[in-house]
């Protein structure tokens, strides 16, 4: 009778070890949306290349699209899209808007954008560009939405006291450039470019604004996401996203070297543009998935207007 059950335990033993030897060596493919954007190519080219996602078990199999398509694609999961770029107010107001339960597990970046205008303009605060022309993204995209609740934030309204001029990022540079605005919200990449010339300045960066008022300087702005069934259904690939992209922010921020060698991703070209990027880049890769810090934005959200209603579930999965 011993001698069974030891062999009954050998055998357990060597089925457990068979399976954790499975589920360690087993690639799962996942197919993700992402928003066609320099910092999320330079993510993807650092969980690919640096063999992140394969030490997690994963191919990751990468549709980029405008940022709206890229949503797209995820809330309808066109040609089969498991997992998608989206931002936190985003998933709240789709969610409402189309009965539908998209759920946030990890975050791809925070808000890195700034308002950027020439280095001899007037305008030193946000106050100053009151009546404005002011170039940013359209209504309904994330970066519109944030800047919103940014400046509500801070007292002021985007529709009212300034006049908006919306276009792509790359439009909206040419603007600044070429004087047709006065000031452009602009995201990390561009902001550096423009910086290391010396003939733009930043006004005041929206993270460090938002941390003086509500004492976090973490502005949620880009999630990766799925449709809570999915979720449920694929547990092992969720905990392997997860890892694999908080993996990858420490490995660019102790490797801040990656600028340089990414710099074609990037849009850089000068040693200044280069060397500003080593400083900013790597701060808006989070280091911990932090679910209170969503709640906290789509509550902001709720007070100030920006969304019809808070979430009835819980849209950031722990």
């Amino acid at each position: 009778m011993f001698t069974k059950i030891i062999i009954l335990a050998i055998v357990v033993a060597a089925a457990f070890a068979g399976w954790y030897w499975w589920d360690l060596n087993n690639v799962e493919t996942v197919k993700i949306s992402f928003a066609d954007a320099e910092n999320l190519k330079f993510l993807l080219a650092v969980l690919q290349d640096k063999g992140i996602a394969e030490k997690h078990g994963l191919k990751l199999d990468v549709l980029f699209s405008p940022p709206s398509e890229a949503e797209r694609r995820l809330i309808e999961k066109v040609d089969g899209v498991e997992v998608g770029t989206i931002n936190p107010l985003s998933i709240a107001i789709t969610n409402q808007a189309k009965n539908i339960k998209l759920r946030a597990f990890v975050s791809t970046y925070q808000t890195n954008q700034a308002l950027v205008v020439k280095a001899a303009s007037p305008y030193y605060k946000f106050e100053d560009l009151k009546g404005a022309r002011v170039a940013m993204h359209p209504k309904g995209s994330a970066s519109y939405t944030m800047h919103a609740v940014g400046m509500k934030t801070l007292g002021l309204d985007l529709e009212r006291d300034f006049k908006l001029v919306f276009g792509s990022f790359p439009q909206n540079e040419q603007r600044l450039a070429n004087g047709e605005v006065e000031a452009a919200f602009l995201n990390a990449v561009a902001t550096a470019r423009f910086l290391a010339t010396g003939n733009y300045r930043e006004v005041v960066n929206l993270s460090r604004e938002w941390g003086g008022i509500t004492s976090s300087a973490v502005i949620p702005f880009v999630d990766l996401a799925a449709h809570a069934d999915w979720i449920s259904q694929n547990p092992n690939k969720v905990k392997r996203l997860r890892e694999a992209v908080l993996e990858a922010a420490i490995f660019i921020r102790k490797n801040t070297q990656l600028i340089e060698e990414y710099k074609g991703i990037l849009g850089l070209e000068r040693p200044e543009e280069i060397n500003l990027m080593k400083e900013r880049l790597p701060a808006i890769y989070p280091l911990a998935w932090l679910p209170e810090e969503h709640n906290a934005l789509v509550k902001k959200a709720f007070e100030l207007n920006l969304i019809p209603e808070p979430p009835k579930e819980n849209i950031f999965v722990e």
